[in-house]
């Protein structure tokens, strides 16, 4: 939801698939459509990973609209993110964390809370290698990446890839149950992650107006 802090938690295989559950996730918030800003820390990445430009088209997001900052060390990470979660020209923020970041607390957490409320911006806490503590997120998600459904089978490819798929568990929810998990397949007609068949809620994580395709 638009003006809430958001909170996805996943491992480090997890990464890719968790950017793109945060980024659809983000910019499915209605009523932006300025830059989406990457605050990051280097220093505490494993490895250095990137986002994609190629991969963002692949999910409707035009590469150019992505800011990234990258912060010295935990304290200026925080500092940039509560400065951005201020603006209420973006489109959505997200602040990526390596392992443990003992400065995120209760304090920290509420400051983006209000920050997120005043502007109207969508704030997602990207957790990577770290367990989940205590905050004032609105909500707490665990993402991992699940085996796709291969392609239907050409002659020359006896199994093809299939489409990106998530396990989406809900871990906190403020006001609201939690621990449902969701089985999302990157549905690339649509623009959306969509529930698999074998699950029965429907339930669908949308670009909305934010996915632009070429028909021929």
């Amino acid at each position: 939801a638009a003006g809430r802090l958001h909170e996805i938690h996943a491992g480090l295989e997890d990464w890719a698939v968790a950017m793109a559950f945060a980024l659809v996730a983000a910019l499915a918030a209605p009523g932006h459509g300025g830059p989406l800003v990457l605050v990051r820390a280097r220093a505490r990445a494993a490895l250095p990973l990137y986002p994609y430009g190629t991969g963002l088209a692949g999910l409707g997001i035009d590469p150019a609209r992505l800011l990234i900052v990258e912060a010295a060390d935990d304290m200026a990470l925080l500092r940039a993110g509560l400065e951005a979660a201020r603006c209420p020209g973006l489109a959505a923020l997200l602040v990526e964390s390596w392992g443990r970041l003992p400065a995120y607390d209760l304090t920290a957490s509420r400051r983006l809370v209000l920050a997120a409320e005043r502007s109207g911006v969508p704030v997602i806490m990207l957790r990577l290698e770290a367990s989940p503590q205590a905050s004032a997120a609105h909500s707490r998600w665990l993402v991992q990446s699940l085996p796709s459904t291969p392609l239907p089978a050409t002659p020359r490819v006896a199994s093809a890839p299939g489409s990106p798929a998530v396990a989406a568990e809900l871990l906190r929810w403020r006001g609201g149950p939690a621990g449902s998990v969701r089985h999302l397949e990157w549905n690339d007609e649509d623009g959306v992650f969509r529930e698999r068949a074998t699950s029965l809620s429907g339930a669908v994580v949308s670009l909305g107006g934010e996915r632009t395709r070429a028909r021929a």
